[in-house]
């Protein structure tokens, strides 16, 4: 099923993809029929300088949405796997992240038949984007997706402020007239909370990406998450990857915001925290199955990214479950 979106307003997409599957818009929302799937996508567009969408459906069939002739001071945030946690090839749970997009990348976007979308989207004029935040911000990353100029992409992980707000979003109990309001005023509450992160980046100069480099990133960043036992070698990932080692490691870092290595220990360390405090782990528990066999290695590992040892997050994770007794 494929959708060829020409209209410039976002909305035009959810009646392209009701049409598609034979439901309706209403109040904004496309309800997915059973014979197609499951879940629901909804669209507020607040005015022509931003609008938000939220994808929370699973479709039984391939579904590709081509966008043409859409105006290219847009910029895009898309908080993925936001909603509802999804996993990995491997079975491993993906943690919560947000990617940014400049002009250039969003011709096409290909989703496989029976993959979850959970995901909150939003497209902000750039120059609007300045304006909210004024122009007293003199950083250098900030000020390249601003410019707008390049085609560029950057991701970051979803920390706790913005779970808190997307958690607002999602179970708000606002009256229906004041919904815009509401929403708009979250929408701009997300973009600041992501741009707290990003300027603790410290990118002096950044690179143009086309769409193979990014389809190449993507799959070394999955090939790096299949097995959190053991992190391929640079070398291999260069191989895989059909990039050079210089490139990848400069690219990587720049779409990432940290090394290859960096980024491999910050995953494996929030799949540690998941393993004690979802499936009740104990400490040596979680460290064999991530592959240390030195559990003082992973204590310090731990500690180092999560910011307490294991021992104390596990029993503050149980602490936790009483208190919701």
């Amino acid at each position: 099923m494929k959708i060829e979106l020409k209209s410039k307003d976002g909305l035009g997409m959810l009646a392209a993809f009701a049409e598609k599957i034979g439901s309706t818009v209403k109040n904004g929302r496309v309800e997915v029929p059973k014979e197609f799937g499951t879940g629901f996508i909804q669209g507020f567009n607040f005015d022509e300088r931003l609008r938000m969408m939220i994808r929370n459906y699973e479709l039984h069939q391939d579904f590709a949405i081509s966008r043409r002739n859409q105006p290219s001071n847009m910029l895009i945030f898309n908080f993925q796997h936001i909603i509802n946690s999804s996993k990995t090839t491997s079975g491993i749970k993906l943690q919560p992240s947000v990617q940014i997009t400049t002009q250039g990348l969003n011709a096409e976007l290909f989703v496989p038949k029976n993959t979850v979308q959970n995901s909150i989207a939003m497209v902000i004029d750039a120059g609007y984007l300045r304006e909210l935040i004024g122009k007293r911000i003199d950083h250098p990353l900030v000020n390249t997706i601003l410019e707008n100029e390049q085609p560029l992409l950057f991701e970051e992980f979803v920390v706790a402020p913005l779970l808190k707000v997307v958690d607002d979003i999602m179970h708000a109990n606002v009256p229906e007239l004041l919904h815009d309001f509401y929403y708009k005023l979250k929408t701009q509450e997300l973009i600041c909370q992501l741009l707290i992160a990003l300027v603790s980046r410290h990118e002096k100069k950044v690179h143009g990406l086309n769409i193979a480099d990014i389809k190449a990133l993507y799959q070394v960043k999955e090939r790096l998450l299949q097995n959190l036992g053991e992190a391929p070698s640079v070398a291999a990932l260069s191989a895989f990857s059909g990039m050079s080692e210089t490139k990848l490691k400069r690219l990587f870092n720049q779409v990432f915001g940290r090394s290859i290595y960096q980024y491999f220990q910050n995953f494996r360390m929030q799949e540690a925290a998941r393993l004690l405090k979802e499936e009740r782990l104990s400490v040596s528990e979680a460290g064999y199955q991530l592959g240390f066999s030195n559990l003082g290695h992973f204590s310090k590992v731990f500690e180092e990214v999560m910011g307490v040892k294991p021992k104390r997050y596990s029993m503050s994770a149980q602490a936790e479950r009483v208190d919701k007794l």
